[in-house]
């Protein structure tokens, strides 16, 4: 996740900034996750509930974005997507006005950024922190100081209970033209975060259950499940994570035609890149974006014939109660599965208001 210092966004975590949270909204409001991919809008919103599910999802969907809208992941029309925004809005039953005091987080794909990990300074004041991660951050872009490109930086931590840091670059267009949809479409975005870093988070939030509400049955009752493998398909590459319990303790990411690619040749590389894997996966449960219901069908029968292992599409919305569960079930598995980062973007928004996503 991008952290800090991204120009605009004001949301900074400790222990590398003190929040700024007096530019938050309200506590009444919800968590947002918004995405623009490839092809399409998704969007996630989730509100906080009394009682041991602590999260309802309030209102989700997708809108196809028009082919010349996003071009090389930059917003060329942020107007449109703004007017799209505006209607799948309409289509889900909620308002801009709703989400006024709404924490809103967005998405950026993980090839448009440039990232490095580093060893935290010794002897660092806080003070001096964020300075000294914006000026190393901005190296990872060369030519930043020539007046025709800028950029935005950002830093988080490397892992958890790590000190290393991990420093985030992009070409500032492809934040500007995001927020400039968002505020075309009346809304404030308060975070960016790494796309296939929320659709982890969607995956670890919902692994207790994996897919029955959480409310349903003790965590505590049940026998932990054995290592499984969350593979996201992009339009640019494809990440496969492995978890043990809640923890990622194996990941990998290859540059791909995921979307347009012969589902064989995708088969193939998941299976050699689950070899390459520290821990072997007992099942693998798949999140893809832009895809047709068919092509993801048929993405996963590939996956079943060339991996050996159970192929299941993640459904993120599953563990959680929602205000009009009949939608959800109308729903194709490739529609809901399509929702992942923007489902792990709202978890995210939550746990920014102040309720742990896990």
């Amino acid at each position: 996740m991008i952290e800090a210092a991204l120009r605009n966004l004001r949301h900074i975590t400790p222990p590398l900034a003190r929040p700024f949270a007096a530019l938050l909204p309200r506590l009444d409001g919800g968590g947002c996750g918004i995405h623009f991919d490839a092809g399409t809008l998704q969007f996630v919103r989730l509100t906080r509930v009394a009682g041991p599910a602590r999260l309802r999802l309030d209102a989700y969907g997708t809108a196809a974005l028009d082919d010349d809208v996003l071009r090389g992941g930059v917003l060329a029309k942020p107007e449109a997507a703004a007017r799209r925004l505006g209607e799948l809005l309409e289509r889900v039953g909620t308002s801009v006005e709703s989400l006024r005091d709404d924490t809103i987080v967005l998405a950026l794909p993980a090839h448009l950024l440039k990232t490095h990990v580093v060893e935290y300074p010794p002897g660092m004041p806080e003070r001096a922190l964020r300075a000294w991660c914006e000026r190393h951050a901005a190296l990872l872009l060369p030519g930043d100081s020539g007046p025709g490109l800028r950029s935005r930086v950002g830093v988080t931590w490397a892992e958890p209970g790590s000190h290393r840091l991990r420093l985030y670059a992009c070409e500032a267009e492809l934040v500007d033209d995001r927020l400039a949809a968002l505020e075309m479409a009346g809304l404030r975005a308060h975070a960016v975060d790494v796309a296939h870093a929320a659709g982890r988070r969607a995956f670890q939030w919902a692994w207790p259950v994996m897919g029955e509400p959480a409310h349903e049955t003790p965590i505590s009752s049940r026998s932990p499940p054995s290592p499984m493998a969350l593979l996201q398909v992009s339009d640019h590459d494809i990440d496969l994570a492995v978890f043990d319990a809640q923890t990622c303790v194996g990941d990998l990411r290859e540059r791909f035609d995921g979307v347009n690619g012969n589902p064989e040749a995708l088969a193939s590389v998941v299976c050699e890149l689950l070899g390459r894997l520290p821990v072997a996966a007992s099942s693998l449960h798949v999140a893809a974006q832009s895809m047709t219901p068919g092509a993801f069908v048929a993405m996963c029968d590939g996956l079943v014939s060339a991996c050996r292992v159970p192929v299941r599409p993640f459904d993120p919305l599953g563990r959680l109660d929602a205000a009009s569960a009949p939608a959800r079930l109308r729903q194709t598995f490739a529609e809901r599965a399509s929702l992942a980062v923007a489902c792990g973007l709202a978890l995210r928004a939550m746990s920014m208001r102040g309720l742990p996503w896990a």
